[in-house]
């Protein structure tokens, strides 16, 4: 195995820092050197079984270690080691059956970081720095560092998906830097010319809602042969920004021009990673700005997204029979969204040169991305302009969905009437308000 190679003398000493490669199908090969690790080491839950050739150096030479419980006790590392191992990541991937984890499409082997980097068990100061073998055939949605990949050591436990192995990889500018988009082996009816356009697509309707491309970049890994012509997507932060997607085998041109997974998922980079009780803010803010960023391109009509949102909403409320059948998806997803439409209403009445798009885009400017972590208060208090105003206000009344909101009075005053067909009331009190939203020229609205 190759030694160890020191970074760039550019490149401070990273806390941790690692070499991968990819030295034989489905494994990845990786040495270390770790300071200040602890005497206790560990893996992703499940992954340690998968481990094999594990040893530290120490001064009598390479010392075998086994892991137990995906832990290993390293006392040598508690200042200073070298370590080597290799993980059967494909071997793992048909073991659990758990994307999260580890998966393996069609010999692309896709897992984050944490899959095959042991690291200390508890430590959460200082960075870690990854380095690539030249020559190893790898796509990942770390962001660069000098010497190679990184990030602070808090972020590695979940960080962005990375790819090793055969993909098919196009480069997609967005101005303020790119989108790598990598397409797994597996049955498609589409060429890659039609799989580039849906994810220019989704890259146009996320900057009109945040300005610019939110993060420098993203990777996009499409996973080809489900059965549903979009199927299900996921996307990963903390120290850069990646996405899982699954494409149907017979998916065609017109099913990606309707789609709306791939634009949800992308609107998701552009805010930061919240505490787990704050999901349904990061899903309903990806479901409530979806419909109106694709209408904004001209993807769908101002009727079709005040129909989606009319039958959706409902979802969201206290009490509603999806909640009584036990359905978790609709409070989360719509109730987060109501509560989006409800603070972006509140914003654009208080104040008409405000709303929830130029609240997006201070967060941005404010550094705030899928790459790094944020407390709900700091979110809502950037979203406000500093203010904590109407958003924040917002947030201590409606804390937590399912809610209880008058929707009959909301889509009256801003000139909805369901039918259907949905139709529109223009001399509503917010009908200006409801136009706004869908919009084309509100996408260059704000800095």
């Amino acid at each position: 195995m190759v030694a160890l190679v020191l970074l760039l003398a550019a490149a401070p000493p990273a806390t941790l820092e690692y070499r991968v490669s990819a030295p034989a199908p489905g494994e990845v090969a990786v040495e270390g050197r770790l300071r200040e690790a602890g005497p206790r080491l560990v893996i992703e839950d499940g992954l340690g079984p998968f481990v094999s050739d594990l040893a530290v150096h120490t001064p009598a030479g390479w010392t075998p270690l086994s892991l137990s419980a995906d832990q290993v006790d390293a006392p040598s590392c508690a200042r200073d080691c070298r370590l080597r191992y290799r993980v059967r990541v494909a071997e793992a991937a048909r073991a659990l059956r758990d994307f999260r984890r580890a998966l393996d499409h069609g010999g692309l082997l896709v897992a984050a970081p944490s899959s095959w980097l042991l690291r200390p068990l508890r430590a959460t100061r200082g960075d870690w720095r990854l380095e690539v073998e030249a020559g190893t055939r790898f796509v990942t949605g770390l962001f660069p560092r000098p010497g190679g990949y990184g990030a602070s050591l808090g972020e590695l436990p979940e960080s962005p998906y990375s790819a090793f192995g055969e993909a098919e990889v196009a480069e997609l500018p967005t101005g303020a830097g790119r989108v790598q988009l990598a397409i797994a082996p597996g049955a498609r009816a589409l060429g890659r010319a039609a799989i580039v356009a849906w994810a220019e697509r989704a890259v146009r309707a996320t900057t009109a809602v945040y300005g610019r491309f939110p993060v420098p970049h993203v990777l996009v890994v499409v996973l080809p042969g489900g059965r549903r012509p979009v199927g299900f997507g996921t996307t990963l932060g903390n120290g850069g920004a990646s996405i899982l997607v699954w494409l149907g085998a017979a998916a065609t041109e017109d099913d990606l021009r309707r789609d709306w997974v791939l634009t949800h998922e992308m609107l998701h980079v552009g805010l930061p990673n919240l505490p787990r009780d704050g999901r349904w803010l990061e899903e309903g803010l990806a479901t409530y700005l979806e419909p109106l960023a694709r209408a904004r391109l001209g993807l769908l009509t101002p009727g079709e997204v005040w129909a989606g949102f009319v039958r959706g909403m409902p979802r969201g409320l206290r009490p509603s029979a999806a909640a009584a059948q036990g359905d978790v998806w609709g409070p989360i997803y719509w109730g987060g969204a109501l509560f989006w439409l409800t603070a972006d209403v509140a914003l654009r009445t208080q104040d008409p040169a405000r709303s929830l798009e130029a609240g997006l885009r201070d967060v941005r400017a404010a550094g705030g991305s899928i790459a790094v972590s944020w407390p709900v208060e700091r979110f809502l208090r950037v979203l406000d302009g500093g203010r904590g105003s109407a958003v924040s206000r917002l947030y201590r009344t409606m804390s937590r969905p399912p809610f209880t909101t008058d929707l009959d009075l909301l889509w009256k005053r801003l000139g909805i009437v369901p039918g259907p067909p949905v139709s529109f009331d223009e001399s509503a009190a917010l009908a200006r308000v409801r136009r706004d939203l869908t919009s084309a020229g509100r996408a260059s609205a704000g800095g």
